[in-house]
């Protein structure tokens, strides 16, 4: 088989491809022996009748059809592979010629990965920024702590205020008619909370423990359960209790109550060290994105538009099942944005360009420093994270399942680490910006 390219502009090659007529002859014997188990030919048992017979039962066209539709796609993709092409849309292919006894010759038109030209990458000069961590730091998370200890403490008092939680029963009507939904026992209603409808917890306070309060409220015009969206309802209120939220004093009882710590200046110590790293992480995977960046901003690549629509559609799909899963619909989540639909169309399509040349060029780097992870590098690797216990087996059936992603994924980490063991890196400490 032969095969030459010529290049015709915005990616597209022509491929013209030449398959010997010994193996035309054997594509037309095997596509012979394949219809001859689908026919019945009288004289003949099922699979034995002769290719001259096929050929005059079926005609000669339905027979050369039959050996090209399996010709052709294994010599495309051969001549594909024998030039070092990768296509990223189906060919178009025109038979040149196909005359009996004679090679067979065909062209595609495809369009293929764009060549990307290199700038420097070795050498880079980046700035790590390491976010500082502060005792206000350290007081936040000490503060969740506490949250999350907290108890609910029955408390004698005259009456509910903002900040308590009132132990209610409530039976909701419209039209003086009880509504499916609209009633509980016992609930645990922090007063002020927001939990509720706008208006019914505001009309809870100043009642005292066991009141029965009538509160009168209207479903909000976007309430999600439509039949109650834009209704007056009238909900029959009884406060059974009212509690309040008690903190645990921060000493060294609570830190030997949250860990394996003696005092809470251990305590603060340890918060602090795992803050730190977390911000090293952080740190660290900004640089790595920064040097990305830098490698991908000096490389030149024309960046095909099917490749670009490819992304965007995939960028459409995962941005349409956050939506699913937040709630929200898209009129909702534009305007908590404040863009329009056209904007954020605009801003999707302009990163879809960038993550697919930033994709472009991280292969083509990968092919000019012979980067590879072998079979060895990543069984140590799935070993290690593996690790041992009783589901172990478990874990190792999924993550050699998982095989070739886990080597792609290690390829990117030799690459990040080939693009920093050549940088300077200059390093700075710097102050959390104001929220």
């Amino acid at each position: 088989m032969k095969s030459t390219v010529e290049k015709l502009g915005n990616n597209q090659v022509v491929l013209e491809v030449e398959v010997d007529q010994e193996q035309v002859e054997a594509a037309l014997e095997k596509a012979s022996r394949r219809l001859a188990r689908q026919i019945r030919v009288p004289g003949f048992r099922p699979g034995r009748a002769p290719r001259a017979v096929i050929e005059m039962r079926l005609g000669r066209e339905v027979l050369y059809q039959e050996a090209l539709d399996e010709l052709i796609p294994e010599a495309y993709s051969r001549a594909l592979e024998e030039n070092d092409l990768v296509p990223i849309d189906s060919p178009e292919l025109d038979i040149l010629d196909a005359e009996e006894g004679k090679p067979l010759r065909f062209k595609a038109i495809v369009e293929v990965k764009p060549e990307v030209t290199l700038g420097e990458y070795k050498g880079l000069e980046v700035t790590k920024q390491v976010t500082r961590v502060t005792n206000s730091d350290v007081d936040r998370v000490l503060e969740d702590m506490r949250e999350r200890m907290a108890e609910l403490v029955s408390v004698e008092k005259e009456a509910v205020e903002l900040g308590d939680f009132a132990v209610i029963d409530f039976t909701g009507y419209i039209d003086d008619q009880p509504f499916p939904g609209g009633a509980a026992q016992g609930y645990t209603l922090e007063v002020g909370g927001g939990a509720f409808i706008p208006g019914f917890e505001d009309q809870l306070v100043g009642a005292k423990a066991g009141e029965v309060r009538q509160v009168e409220v209207t479903f909000p015009e976007d309430y999600r359960a439509e039949q109650l969206a834009g209704k007056e309802a009238r909900f029959e209120v009884k406060i059974h209790e009212i509690k309040e939220k008690r903190y645990p004093a921060l000493n060294d009882d609570f830190a030997k109550d949250v860990g394996d710590f003696e005092t809470l200046l251990e305590l603060r110590a340890d918060i602090r060290k795992r803050l730190e790293e977390a911000e090293e992480r952080e740190a660290e995977r900004r640089l790595e994105q920064d040097l990305i960046e830098a490698v991908v901003e000096r490389a030149s690549c024309d960046v095909p538009e099917k490749m670009i629509q490819h992304q965007l559609e995939h960028k459409r799909q995962h941005f349409e099942r956050n939506l699913y899963y937040s709630g929200l619909d898209k009129e909702q989540y534009l305007e908590l944005l404040g863009i329009t639909e056209d904007e954020m169309e605009a801003r999707m399509r302009t990163e879809a360009e960038q993550e697919v040349k930033t994709s472009l060029v991280m292969e083509a780097l990968v092919e000019a420093e012979g980067i590879a992870v072998t079979d060895e590098e990543l069984d140590q690797h799935i070993d290690g994270l593996v690790g041992e216990g009783p589901d172990a087996d478990a874990r190792r059936e999924r993550l050699e399942a998982q095989r070739e992603n886990l080597r792609e994924s290690l390829v990117v980490e030799k690459t990040i680490d080939l693009l920093k063991a050549s940088a300077t890196i200059n390093e700075v400490i710097v102050d959390k910006p104001e929220s």
